[in-house]
């Protein structure tokens, strides 16, 4: 009938703008501010965190490993931003000096992230990593990213920023920042590729950080230079939701 006729046109006409909306949404989503990295710090990397943190001249064997829980990603605001801001840069790592020079610094930032599970690999291919040596801190529509990965199941995602690339402030190569900030982004703004950044379960992640003072130490496998613990993390659920954080159980 004419009335059944109407009826059904109006649902797929609701059911349509209903997906503009969220759509929309998405791409129109607020800028997303830092949740604290350090919230996640494997227990037996404590100790190394805080010298991995304190700046001056610190050790070149002291990584700091983070176990970031399974995460519930949200179809509408998928982004989840952990960081590290407010970074000291040390003066030295293992006896290198980081100072800025003219054929640049000895001093290299590693930042890994390994699945944390038998997972398909090609899940985490939106968990991406980075760094900004110019500054303590970055706005909340900035995304940095060195590297999104890993690709290969029980092998690190690495990359190896240095130091004093981009550590000038002003383009004055006699100022530069002695702070920085690490960000951990997964389903970033360029991450319409990845199906669980449209509404689903990221698996769980470690990441790895260290100060090192050769850049072949990047390429190796692992990239760390200390054992670290591989300690198995547990079975949490985080829920992420417009910038809240809620741990489930």
């Amino acid at each position: 009938s004419v009335r059944q006729a109407l009826s059904m046109r109006l649902s797929l006409f609701f059911v349509s703008f209903v997906k503009l909306l969220l759509v929309a949404a998405s791409q129109s989503s607020s800028p997303v501010p830092c949740a604290p990295l350090v919230d996640y710090i494997e227990p037996n990397s404590r100790g190394n965190l805080d010298i991995f943190l304190g700046g001056g001249a610190i050790p070149d064997d002291v990584p700091a490993f983070f176990d970031i829980p399974s995460l519930q990603i949200s179809a509408i605001s998928p982004q989840v931003k952990l960081c590290i801001e407010n970074l000291t840069i040390p003066t030295s790592v293992g006896g290198s000096d980081c100072a800025k020079a003219p054929t640049g610094g000895n001093c290299w930032l590693v930042i890994g992230t390994l699945p944390a599970t038998d997972t398909d690999p090609k899940k985490y291919s939106c968990a991406c990593a980075g760094a900004e040596f110019a500054s303590g801190s970055v706005n909340n529509d900035v995304s940095l990213s060195n590297r999104c990965g890993p690709s290969y199941q029980d092998t690190w995602g690495t990359s190896c920023p240095e130091v004093n690339n981009g550590r000038t402030i002003y383009y004055d190569d006699n100022n530069y920042s002695n702070y920085s900030t690490v960000q951990l982004n997964i389903c970033p703004e360029s991450s319409d590729n990845c199906d669980v950044c449209r509404g689903g379960q990221h698996p769980q992640l470690k990441v790895g950080l260290q100060w090192i003072n050769t850049a072949e130490q990047c390429f190796n496998e692992p990239p760390f230079t200390s054992a670290g613990s591989m300690m198995r993390i547990a079975r949490l659920t985080t829920v992420v939701a417009a910038g809240v954080y809620l741990l489930v159980l």
